[in-house]
């Protein structure tokens, strides 16, 4: 029973890490091994749902292996809150296919042998340029409610494997930032609010998050996961990595996201990512 970390899938956007684990460690797994998609997982998105989103999550659903996700910043929560929620590793889950399974804020589970706390959510830092209920939702964060909830859930879980989470808490948020180019904006109150209610208080052996698009050592306690896809069991099916191609220097393209607001007369902007380095972009 293997589970395997990759971070946000944004739909078909960054779905090919996806593809290419599933080629090369999917003959070897079965319903009993799991990939956990850190947030930001993108095909519950569309009401009614995309051809594109129909496709991949049937495809996810007919792999051996079993898919789970935490929602991140960018999903739509309208379509989520409205999923049945049942009981699946000794906490609270919402299905979108037979064994492709959303882990829901402040739970607890038991999967693979291992313990997990799971919180999703985040501030979408291009929200002013988003459509309240087309393409933002102002679930992406626990209201005061939800928030009291995970925060007890945390006092009361004595104990865990592992913490996932989309955002980090504010002083990891701190510490990776600083290698990005500045499209990410300083740590908010959410980051904050982890830090103090989950950070200082759920004692854990590793945290896995997304969110800032890059992968950082994979033996670091606080381990952000992109393109990567970690083998928590370390069974030897360590890295499936991308390869994103090179500079014109040599130099391997690292691609930081990036959002043009709406032109004038236009309903949304664009998102594409860039490259810090030579500043290639691939269009989203």
């Amino acid at each position: 029973m293997a589970v395997f970390l990759t971070g946000d899938t944004h739909g078909r956007l960054d779905f090919a890490k996806v593809e290419d684990f599933a080629r090369t460690a999917g003959p070897s797994l079965t319903r009993e091994d799991h990939l956990i998609i850190l947030g930001d997982f993108g095909l519950v998105w569309h009401d009614p749902a995309s051809e594109d989103e129909t496709r991949l999550l049937d495809w996810l659903e007919g792999q051996a292996f079993s898919t789970l996700f935490l929602d991140g910043n960018h999903e739509n929560f309208d379509l989520l809150d409205a999923l049945p929620v049942r009981e699946r590793y000794g906490g609270r889950v919402q299905d979108v296919r037979p064994h492709v399974t959303h882990l829901m804020r402040g739970e607890r589970y038991e999967i693979g042998g291992h313990s997990f706390f799971v919180v999703g959510g985040g501030h979408s830092v291009d929200r002013k340029w988003r459509t309240p209920h087309v393409t933002w939702w102002e679930q992406e964060v626990p209201d005061d409610g939800e928030r009291e909830r995970i925060a007890a859930a945390a006092r009361e879980a004595d104990r865990v494997d592992f913490v996932l989470t989309h955002v980090p808490p504010t002083g990891q948020y701190e510490r990776y930032r600083a290698r990005w180019s500045g499209f990410w904006g300083p740590s908010d109150e959410y980051t904050d609010w982890l830090e103090d209610n989950i950070e200082g208080v759920l004692p854990y052996r590793r945290w896995f998050f997304g969110h800032l698009h890059f992968d950082t050592p994979l033996d670091e306690p606080h381990t952000c996961l992109y393109n990567e896809v970690f083998d928590l069991d370390g069974t030897g099916l360590t890295r499936f990595g991308l390869d994103m191609g090179a500079c014109p220097d040599g130099r391997a393209h690292r691609y930081a996201p990036g959002y043009e607001p709406p032109a004038e007369g236009e309903k949304h902007g664009h998102s594409y990512y860039e490259c810090v380095h030579c500043h290639a972009r691939l269009e989203m």
